[in-house]
């Protein structure tokens, strides 16, 4: 398997917009600055992400697709928005299908997307995307399954942010971190200078940053296509 900081081509999972620029937006600069290309895809559109009982899910949505075509400019990577309804319901069936669809028209290296074994994970959308966009890296070079959603194509590997268990630390330069940081500025509508939430994930990049010798780094873990399937040996203990 190639490693996955050296692959070329990189489809950028997240549930809601700005889900990508939290766990992995200094890595997905980094990339594209190496010369990789990159496209997120945003599966919901947002519409419940507001305290503001003024403001009409509509207008949330539009606020938001806004916003998050500001933080894929500033990244440097391509944007789709799926459009699907925030908070669901959704048909697994269909989201894995659509996810089939997807990969096999980005043609993607490596997948991104959250970990779905995060524990305590609250947020369907979440679960349920993360599962789908996994099945769907497994199954989408399959030929007879789902023919009609796009030729076939392998990936070769899942990469995971906001991950359970990582396995890497992807190290964040000045560059990164900055690219990182107005990314995520993009959001006003979820996010405020000073926020506590992200004062403690800039806190945890940064010790993560320790282990490696960087200012910064974002966890991941990755696991190759076969070992979505099948157990890892690096997954066995004793």
């Amino acid at each position: 398997m190639t490693a996955w900081h050296d692959a070329r081509r990189f489809l950028f999972v997240s549930p809601h917009p700005d889900d990508v620029e939290l766990g992995c937006g200094g890595t997905l600069s980094a990339l594209v600055r190496a010369g990789a290309t990159a496209e997120i895809a945003v599966f919901t559109d947002g519409r419940l992400g507001t305290r503001d009982a003024d403001l009409s899910p509509e207008a949330v949505a539009r606020i938001r697709s806004v916003e998050q075509e500001a933080a894929a400019g500033v990244l440097g990577a391509k944007l789709r928005m799926l459009g699907l309804p925030d908070g669901g319901p959704h048909d697994y069936y269909r989201l894995r299908d659509r996810a089939v669809a997807l990969v096999r028209e980005v043609r993607p290296d490596f997948v991104f997307v959250c970990d779905p074994e995060l524990p305590y994970e609250a947020h369907s959308d979440h679960r349920m995307v993360a599962r789908a966009v996994s099945e769907a890296a497994l199954l989408s070079g399959l030929p007879h399954y789902a023919p009609g959603h796009g030729a076939p194509h392998d990936v070769e590997g899942v990469v995971y942010y906001f991950p359970h268990h990582p396995t890497d630390l992807s190290p964040l330069d000045e560059a990164a971190s900055l690219a990182r940081e107005r990314a995520i500025a993009c959001h006003e509508s979820q996010f405020r200078k000073g926020d506590p939430y992200l004062a403690r994930l800039q806190a945890q990049l940064a010790r993560y940053g320790e282990k490696v010798g960087a200012p910064a780094a974002e966890p991941l873990h990755v696991r190759e296509r076969s070992a979505l399937h099948i157990p890892d040996p690096s997954d066995v203990t004793g």
